[in-house]
Order: C-alpha cells, then sequence, then structure tokens
C-alpha cells in the first residue's frame, strides 16, 4: 500500500545559512517552505506476510476446489461436494477479511483472524484491555454466531 503524503516545514531561525529555502511570493506565507511529496510504504510485519501466505494458499485451494467441482468427468454427487467445499470456503475467506477489516477499522491494522471448525482465534499485535477483548470478542461473535467460549483472542501480552 502506498500512501503519497505532502510534507509541510516551518522555516525557523534554527536553520543554517547555507541550506537552501524556497520561500512563496505571497505575503503572509513567507515563514514557510512546501516540500515535495514523498512516498510511504508500509514495513512489511509477520502479520502481513502470514495474511499474504495464506492467500497464496487459499487461492490454490480455490481453483484446485474450481476444478474438481467442474469437471465433466466426474459424477454429480462428486462435482457437487466439491461445490459444496468450494462455498464453504469462499464464505470463511470473507468473514475472515471482513472481520479484519472490522478490526481495521478499530485501529488494529495487523489484526489476523483464523476460522477453522467452528472456532475463531484473532491475533493483535498489541496489548488489550478487558474491554477491547471484550469489543473484539462481540464483533467476532456478531459476525460468525460463534460462541465466546470458542473465540480465542491473543494480544502481545500472549507472545504474539
Amino acid at each position: 500500500m502506498v500512501i503519497l503524503a505532502l510534507l509541510y516545514i516551518f522555516r525557523s531561525d534554527d536553520f543554517a545559512d547555507d541550506e537552501e529555502v524556497i520561500a512563496n511570493d505571497e505575503p503572509g506565507l513567507e515563514n514557510f517552505v512546501v516540500v515535495e511529496p514523498v512516498t510511504v510504504r508500509s514495513v512489511p510485519t509477520k502479520f502481513a506476510e502470514y495474511k499474504l501466505e495464506r492467500e497464496r494458499m487459499r487461492s490454490r485451494q480455490v481453483e484446485l476446489l474450481q476444478n474438481f467441482a467442474y469437471d465433466a468427468h466426474s459424477d454429480s454427487q462428486r462435482r457437487e461436494q466439491f461445490q459444496n467445499e468450494l462455498q464453504a470456503l469462499i464464505g470463511k475467506m470473507s468473514r475472515e477479511a471482513e472481520i479484519e477489516g472490522l478490526l481495521k477499522a478499530q485501529g488494529y491494522v495487523d489484526g489476523l483472524v483464523i476460522l477453522d471448525d467452528g472456532t475463531v482465534t484473532v491475533v493483535v499485535p498489541v496489548t488489550l484491555t478487558r474491554e477491547e477483548a471484550a469489543r473484539i470478542g462481540d464483533v467476532v461473535h456478531r459476525l460468525t454466531g460463534i460462541g465466546f467460549e470458542r473465540i480465542t483472542i491473543v494480544d502481545e501480552t500472549l507472545g504474539v
């Protein structure tokens, strides 16, 4: 993700005399300097790397299931089974992405959600208060219908 940021630097008396400063000709703006835009790139974290690897693996799973689900040489019962598995995988991916998006909106940028066999694991790289963990658990419960006893929240204090 690339974010374009414009930086404005305020001119002060601390500048060395040999530094080049470009001032605006408009009255009242002589103390401001506009600097060129810079590109800010997010640093890959172990969470981002895990998400990329998960996406690669899931992409392969989806491709494989699609091949089996729409193979004309397979019997209809077998194709239906693969189609159901494909739908379940896509639903799981969608719920994980939706919860991760909500975590991001709440400020947990690198939040990670893993849905598996009726359980959910949420990993966040910060230390949570009980209230924050409860809010995350509530969001997960509302979106998945999974009981609170089957939701695990791992934060920085538990060794992320």
